[in-house]
């Protein structure tokens, strides 16, 4: 881990103002929704739910975030699945109660309602961007009776600057994952296929149908993703921000976790390292060493090797 968290001051630790959000951001596939989730856990953390993505204009429905910590059993199975291990369940539909039940998601309409794009490109001023949006963080603290806002949104990787402009006591915390593991997992992912990449401007199908390397686009969207985040976090105070690695949190996740949430402003919470140790952490990145064919891997690692190096990661 490599932090501003703390700076000396004598024998005295001075900390981040604990007022502001938590905004994760990193490439997509990077272990960001099994972080966010792990500190969702923790009941003094606020979150976005699927019921404040579906009524982001109604912040009251956040009280029933209230809910998911009531029957953690519950809780345990519908945010990790039944094996709990796994952040994030695709390729199967989910039941109508898993569905309804209280879950901290990534929550774009919640910016959207606020006139933020993707792009940051909208109707409203973004200083009206940045009232509403404070606006509807601090309901959604009021309603579901937590201190601290965890936000992990992909699209805020390229809205860093902004959110450090209407947050100044935010901190970002980078989580970083080997791009070859990454390349290989967008590929196996439901959503990537179709979806709209931002720096082409269209979808991987769109890509591949005009003849491109789907290997060469799955890793070049790790770079992209790496120097988006890299240039945003020019903008922001060291002492508020923080550079985690996926493998660190696997390795030593409660360690990991409990430094991460001293850095958010949360308090160690007994019950919160508890059921931590109900979870499993299996390290995932072990997928493409056995399965990413040789000549996929070299082409991944082509277009990856500069920042694979900086990294650490390649020799």
């Amino acid at each position: 881990m490599r932090s501003g968290q703390t700076v000396k001051e004598g024998e005295r630790l001075v900390r981040p103002d604990p007022s502001g959000p938590l905004f994760i951001v990193g490439a997509p596939r990077s272990g960001t929704s099994l972080l966010y989730k792990l500190l969702c856990l923790h009941p003094k953390a606020v979150w976005i739910s699927n019921w404040s993505r579906r009524l982001p204009g109604v912040p009251a429905v956040a009280g029933l975030n209230r809910v998911a910590p009531r029957f953690p059993a519950t809780r345990r199975s519908v945010w990790f699945g039944s094996d709990a291990a796994n952040a994030y369940v695709y390729g199967r539909r989910r039941a109508l109660w898993e569905r309804l039940y209280p879950m901290p998601v990534e929550g774009e309409p919640v910016y959207q309602h606020c006139g933020i794009g993707e792009s940051l490109a909208g109707g409203r001023s973004q200083d009206d961007q940045a009232a509403c949006l404070r606006r509807a963080c601090s309901g959604l603290r009021r309603w579901s009776g937590g201190d601290v806002l965890i936000s992990k949104r992909i699209a805020n990787n390229q809205r860093i600057p902004f959110l450090s402009a209407a947050f100044p006591t935010a901190r970002f915390l980078h989580l970083i994952r080997d791009g070859r593991a990454v390349a290989y997992s967008l590929t196996r992912v439901d959503w990537w296929e179709d979806g709209v990449v931002w720096w082409y401007g269209d979808t991987p199908r769109r890509w591949r149908d005009q003849g491109g390397d789907p290997w060469e686009l799955a890793a070049t969207h790790w770079v992209r993703e790496l120097a988006s985040v890299v240039e945003g976090l020019g903008a922001v105070a060291p002492e508020r921000q923080l550079e985690l690695r996926y493998e660190e949190l696997v390795d030593e996740p409660i360690a990991v976790l409990r430094h991460v949430a001293g850095f958010a402003g949360l308090a160690d919470d007994p019950e919160w390292v508890a059921e931590l140790g109900r979870l499993r952490y299996p390290n995932r990145n072990e997928a493409w060493r056995e399965r990413l064919a040789p000549a996929a891997r070299e082409r991944v690692e082509a277009v990856q090797r500069e920042e694979l190096l900086r990294l650490g990661l390649a020799r």
